[in-house]
């Protein structure tokens, strides 16, 4: 518990929210079927931990969340969603799910999902990622189309407090917090909406991947070279050994009987 408040503590620096002494509930129970029992339904594959703002509750199963260390990132990821609950209900609302868990992830440092290896460049590429709108309401119940819209709401976040500063996050709930929506706060704070940010959040992503790829045609083209350059040079230097040994092989058949190994062996010396 003295780690679960110094987290609370540090979620609630991060965001700019107002402390709530009110108190939560941490159940720790085991696999997918006691997480299922403790919420009362069924819940995608995929769930590891679940946060009930409305409870001030959290459920974490600590099977799937693996490791002690990652049972901490987990820790940390709820209750950045539990520090949120402290807006109130109307506020929550007009925050889109995928911001919700991008601060949850940014917050935790690490992304969910990531095993599921969603190459979000690979689909910018074959122009088959999702806006974030997609999003904005939930998740896919496939592992595929959540660890998708994990890594662009983690992406988001991230750029968000990279390139305009943690202030201007926490302003933006703050915004929403006074009754303003979701775009109204981030055009009020960096004078760019879901739309733009989001725009240059996909130009980042493929400039990276044309990154990756200029990176991967690059050592092709190298390799191709080299095959090309040292193809000669490794195919005369096999005929002019061949050529060796067939004069060894000559000299050796004009030797007399019985001295035409010692003959060879001089000559392999040489």
């Amino acid at each position: 518990m003295p780690e679960v408040r110094t987290i609370l503590v540090e979620a609630r620096e991060w965001t700019g929210l107002p402390p709530n002494s009110a108190p939560l509930r941490i159940e720790w129970v085991a696999g997918r079927e006691e997480l299922q029992q403790a919420l009362g339904h069924p819940t995608p594959r995929w769930f590891a931990a679940v946060a009930i703002p409305s409870q001030r509750r959290i459920v974490i199963a600590t099977e799937i969340a693996g490791s002690r260390e990652q049972l901490r990132v987990t820790l940390r990821h709820e209750l950045m969603h539990l520090a949120m609950a402290d807006l109130d209900r109307s506020a929550r609302s007009r925050l889109p799910a995928w911001f919700h868990e991008g601060c949850a992830q940014v917050f935790a440092g690490d992304i969910y999902l990531r095993d599921q290896n969603s190459s979000v460049g690979w689909l910018l590429t074959a122009d088959e990622l999702p806006p974030l709108s997609e999003f904005k309401d939930g998740f896919p119940k496939d592992s595929f189309g959540a660890a998708v819209g994990y890594h662009l709401g983690n992406g988001f976040v991230e750029r968000l407090v990279r390139v305009h500063g943690l202030p201007s996050l926490q302003e933006v709930l703050n915004q929403v917090a006074a009754g303003d929506d979701f775009d109204t706060a981030l055009i009020t704070v960096t004078g760019l909406g879901v739309i733009s940010h989001e725009k240059e959040l996909r130009d980042e992503i493929s400039g990276l991947s044309g990154m990756s790829t200029n990176i991967y045609r690059r050592i092709f083209l190298g390799l191709s070279v080299f095959i090309i350059i040292s193809f000669p040079i490794i195919r005369a230097n096999r005929l002019r050994r061949r050529r060796q040994l067939e004069l060894l092989w000559e000299e050796d058949d004009d030797c007399p009987s019985g001295t035409a190994s010692t003959a060879a062996a001089e000559k392999t010396d040489e």
